[in-house]
């Protein structure tokens, strides 16, 4: 493996396209992936009604991997924890929702541009980083290196 830097980790997470937020959720782990975007040193994404809402509330605490492909060894990734919270800020709730618009805007299906396409509940969630790791896989794939030590 090899160690990324804090600035390699600030990059993936700044150009990272998909976010795996793992929680626990009732004793159970529950990982799904998330669009996402890091807004004045938060990973912030939007959520709706269902599991993943309601086991933020249950328990805050989290962790999130960002990975992306690497063409000299593989792949890259980074690794946090924190505690999610819902943001209240209505200031901040818009300076969120615009960066989220803006970095998917040509990524949807639905070709959206206007906040309004989510008619239900759909609250903006913010985690500040606690702790952050970043390891590369190391030059080529062997027993060593593959992701999970296969």
């Amino acid at each position: 493996m090899i160690e990324l830097t804090p600035d390699e980790c600030g990059e993936i997470l700044e150009q990272g396209r998909v976010a795996h937020i793992a929680q626990v959720d009732h004793g159970e782990p529950y990982v799904t992936p998330m669009s996402f975007v890091m807004l004045h040193g938060d990973l912030v994404f939007r959520t709706g009604p269902g599991r993943r809402l309601e086991a933020l509330r249950h328990d805050p605490r989290v962790c999130v991997e960002v990975s992306r492909p690497r063409e000299d060894t593989g792949w890259e990734s980074v690794l946090f924890w924190g505690r999610a919270r819902l943001v209240t800020d209505a200031h901040l709730e818009e300076e969120a929702v615009a960066a989220l618009l803006a970095k998917y805007h040509t990524e949807s299906a639905l070709g959206f541009s206007e906040p309004a396409v989510y008619p239900e509940e759909r609250p903006v969630v913010a985690v500040t980083p606690e702790l952050v790791t970043g390891r590369a896989s190391g030059h080529g794939i062997s027993a060593v290196t593959r992701p999970g030590r296969l």
